[in-house]
């Protein structure tokens, strides 16, 4: 433990104090976007039933998001938009929705609050596509579930969920690839792995709070992979939709090639499950132990390993 410790200071010294003031649950990001949130003062609250998909990033909400955007029924743009914050920003309404200027123009002027606002772009991106309903995906919708469901009551939000082992190691290298002039090019990063444990536990308590609603639904990303019919069919029938045809569910990656958008290229393919397990392989001896201290307990709770014997 006093390893552990010793670690943890030699990272950010702001990430470092809100992981011990928060009892080694929280990150930064969580209250960064709660404080931003808390300044816009929000009241309005819609009737709108938005699908709003989230999860720790490296969970597998993008090919959730690509399964489900292939009903006929759900507008659901291929990149990902979070579905209060910055959604006001002109490229986001430019690119992401597909909006004329003229149309984000009369936008701007009906923009009562926040909430309003999302709801007037939701509901003019729902018409323009023909379909009653529409589903967003970000993977910090997780970090805000209580304030989404504050301002839209009437949502259904799927969380995503992948072992925390896949996810910290995907996370260490995340994210792989930029954007730089129009091109995507190749990007090093190396996250310290005691961050993204905590970015981990971070999202899986968000939604722990929320198990109890009928709103909520909770979606494993191994499930997902390994049977993609039977888990597919839970979540159309949690959203009281019928289940699409098995072959264009399967062949859903026709339709997501999409090479504009950095998190669409690798859902541009068939499910594959060459990286379930990977942390086997990925981490140290001194990293499995790491995870233990941090993160065991938790493993154990979602039925990832039935003790700390791995």
């Amino acid at each position: 433990m006093q390893k552990l410790t010793e670690n943890l200071k030699k990272h950010r010294i702001m990430d470092a104090l809100i992981y011990r003031i928060s009892r080694k649950t929280a990150i930064f990001e969580t209250l960064r976007f709660k404080a931003w949130l808390f300044t816009k003062k929000l009241k309005y609250i819609t009737n709108l039933n938005p699908i709003v998909i989230g999860g720790c990033p490296r969970s597998g909400t993008t090919l959730i998001r690509s399964l489900i955007g292939i009903h006929p029924e759900i507008a659901s743009p291929k990149n990902e938009c979070n579905i209060l914050m910055w959604i006001t920003n002109k490229d986001i309404l430019r690119n992401v929705f597909d909006f004329s200027t003229k149309e984000i123009k009369t936008l701007k002027t009906k923009h009562k609050d926040l909430v309003c606002f999302a709801e007037n772009v939701l509901k003019l991106y729902m018409q323009k596509e023909g379909k009653q309903f529409v589903a967003l995906k970000h993977p910090f919708h997780i970090i805000i579930i209580d304030e989404l469901f504050r301002y839209f009551p009437n949502m259904k939000f799927i969380h995503v969920i992948r072992d925390g082992r896949d996810t910290s190691c995907s996370l260490r290298t995340h994210p792989k690839r930029k954007m730089v002039k129009g091109e995507i090019v190749p990007n090093t990063t190396k996250n310290p792995f005691d961050w993204c444990i905590r970015r981990w536990i971070s999202c899986i308590n968000q939604g722990k709070k929320w198990r109890k609603s009928d709103r909520y639904i909770e979606v494993k990303y191994e499930d997902l992979v390994n049977d993609p019919v039977s888990t597919m069919e839970k979540i159309f029938q949690f959203l009281g939709l019928k289940m699409i045809d098995e072959d264009k569910l399967l062949n859903f990656y026709k339709y997501e090639k999409d090479k504009k958008h950095l998190q669409n290229i690798e859902v541009g393919k068939p499910i594959y499950r060459k990286t379930l397990g990977r942390w086997k392989k990925d981490m140290t001896e001194k990293e499995k132990e790491m995870f233990k201290h941090m993160a065991g307990e938790m493993l154990i709770e979602l039925e990832y390993e039935e003790d700390f014997n791995w």
